[in-house]
């Protein structure tokens, strides 16, 4: 009996709050499918020029192992996570779907669901970016952590020193970046307005 007071005080701020983040989310869009090209090329040659020289070692010890087959499996999803985001920037450059309906209505077809509101192709082409995003920037995940794994192998064939050093420079790299945005300036403070205004949807 008590927990429906506190569901229902709870409820409106996080409507609010997945509004807010879905409104950034489609924003920053172009910018996330732009920033996983980026990333997903540079990755792709970093991984085919480790493995290169890898492959010409041969299988020396279990670290050379270890390296080659990391980088192996980070080409996959490399390759895939690339190709989905180039697709996706593709169709909607081209206006893909728009195109395709309007050839097979020249040819006599017909149409079903809701091709004349316009709000549904902009929902239809919010979902279909949120979905790309999900899945490029969940195998943008793996072949990161693939990849470093390979690099620290390969340096861990070296001498196991320099692949300590590597991944110790990494944590103080990204520790260096966190506090470069944090000293930029105080992010502001949202409070959520009263029960009454409801967020737009």
């Amino acid at each position: 009996m008590t927990e429906e007071p506190h569901r229902q005080a709870v409820d409106p701020t996080w409507d609010r709050t997945i509004t807010g983040l879905g409104a950034v989310l489609d924003r920053i869009t172009p910018w996330l499918l732009d920033l996983g090209n980026w990333i997903f090329g540079g990755l792709i040659a970093v991984n085919l020029l480790i493995l290169g020289s890898l492959m010409t070692i041969g299988p020396v010890d279990n670290a050379v192992i270890v390296a080659t087959a990391a980088l192996a499996l980070a080409l996959p999803p490399d390759v895939a996570g690339f190709l989905l985001l180039r697709l996706a920037a593709d169709m909607k450059n081209v206006d893909l779907e728009q195109v395709a309906t309007t050839a097979f209505v020249e040819a006599g077809f017909t149409t079903e669901g809701k091709t004349g509101e316009a709000n549904s192709s902009a929902a239809a082409e919010r979902k279909r970016a949120r979905a790309v995003l999900s899945y490029s920037y969940t195998l943008l995940t793996l072949t990161v952590l693939l990849t470093l794994v390979g690099i620290t192998a390969a340096l861990w064939h070296m001498a196991w020193w320099i692949a300590v050093l590597f991944a110790v420079m990494g944590v103080i790299s990204q520790a260096a970046v966190l506090g470069a945005f944090r000293s930029t300036g105080s992010s502001p403070r949202w409070r959520a307005p009263s029960r009454a205004a409801q967020p737009k949807k």
